[in-house]
């Protein structure tokens, strides 16, 4: 073999393993759950521009398919699917990465909430352990306050609630506002007939 020969046939495998080796690179760095070549909108882009909201839409897109795996139901597959279309248009009104981390913070929360909702029924502060019979309406807003301050990463000063009554079926409903910082979200616990634990967390 020639000089000249053997020393293109060398530039070509270092060219193999240095472009390999930044593909594998940027695999690893690339936390986000969508191609960055392909990113074309705002949002988007503010995401590929910052590792960190790369990280939470990466955490979503598995917080996401978890609460629909663990779904027994195909109408909560349902409601959660057109949950989720309806936040990806308010995230995308986002002007500033600020505004796109909170909704990506609430929206996990939700998903989490999904999840904590079918497994237990218990939020943290859930299900209202030793109230022996009926909860009483202001323990049900109280523990719906503080299911919406663990899914949206609020303060309790943050969020509203009112009890609205004991349904036909029994359930009883208790509806609220959290006032993010620009944005208000109106949100209901759905209490099981005693009023004991949170059947369903529903953000409007």
């Amino acid at each position: 073999m020639n000089s000249r020969l053997k020393t293109l046939m060398l530039a070509a495998v270092a060219g193999i393993i240095c472009t390999g080796g930044l593909a594998t690179g940027g695999g690893e760095a690339s936390a986000q759950s969508f191609d960055c070549a392909k990113a074309s909108t705002r949002v988007e882009r503010f995401i590929c521009d910052n590792p960190r909201l790369g990280e939470l839409d990466s955490e979503l897109a598995e917080a996401y398919q978890t609460a629909l795996r663990d779904s027994p139901w195909a109408s909560a597959n349902r409601r959660i699917r057109a949950e989720q279309k309806a936040w990806i248009a308010r995230r995308d009104r986002c002007g500033n990465p600020g505004c796109v981390k909170r909704m990506y913070q609430m929206r996990i929360g939700q998903l989490h909430a999904e999840v904590d909702v079918e497994v237990d029924g218990d939020d943290g502060g859930g299900a209202m352990a030793g109230s022996g019979g009926n909860a009483s309406p202001a323990r049900m807003m109280a523990v719906c306050r503080d299911r919406a301050v663990h899914v949206f990463h609020l303060r309790a000063s943050d969020v509203e609630t009112k009890y609205e009554g004991q349904r036909t079926d029994g359930t009883h409903a208790v509806n609220g506002t959290a006032y993010l910082r620009g944005i208000e979200e109106t949100f209901q616990c759905s209490f099981n007939s005693s009023g004991t634990s949170i059947d369903r967390f529903i953000v409007n």
